[in-house]
């Protein structure tokens, strides 16, 4: 016994069945899926120097509120202001930044967020964390760029 054929849907003029639109809703799917992956709360990075590369990081945590130290190939800057030397800081045998440490002072809070070029030597970013401590601050982060903001 033979079973009869199904006919094709019937559309409507100009119109697609619903199995054609099928596709097109995975691709919109896809589509938002991208676009909320990619979607940033965070402003755009702005830097104090423009020769200040950050190192890339892996975590994707949001960059924690607090005071900002910047620490370029040329100086350093708490807040967009430049407070001190990097030349001068690496040579000097003196643990405290001076600068930042007043400048810290008269900001007053409890967090430090140190942002610091790629190539920044320890030693100068020790100095730059110990003047943040002996400022008062308590929470002290030292950030990179994330590799998913790229």
């Amino acid at each position: 016994m033979r079973r009869p054929l199904r006919k094709a849907p019937v559309v409507a003029a100009g119109g697609l069945a619903a199995a054609a639109l099928a596709p097109m809703v995975d691709m919109l799917t896809i589509l938002l899926v991208v676009l909320l992956r990619t979607w940033s709360t965070e402003p755009p990075l702005s830097l104090a120097e423009q020769a200040l590369v950050l190192p890339t990081s892996r975590g994707e945590a949001p960059l924690g509120a607090g005071v900002r130290i910047d620490v370029g190939p040329e100086g350093l800057y708490v807040e967009g202001r430049r407070a001190g030397s990097v030349a001068f800081h690496l040579q000097s045998d003196e643990a405290l930044v001076t600068e930042v440490y007043e400048a810290l002072q008269a900001r007053g809070g409890d967090r430090v967020v140190v942002r610091a070029h790629q190539d920044t030597p320890w030693r100068l970013l020790g100095k730059v964390m110990y003047s943040a401590q002996q400022a008062g601050y308590d929470e002290i982060e030292l950030v990179a760029v994330s590799a998913a903001s790229l």
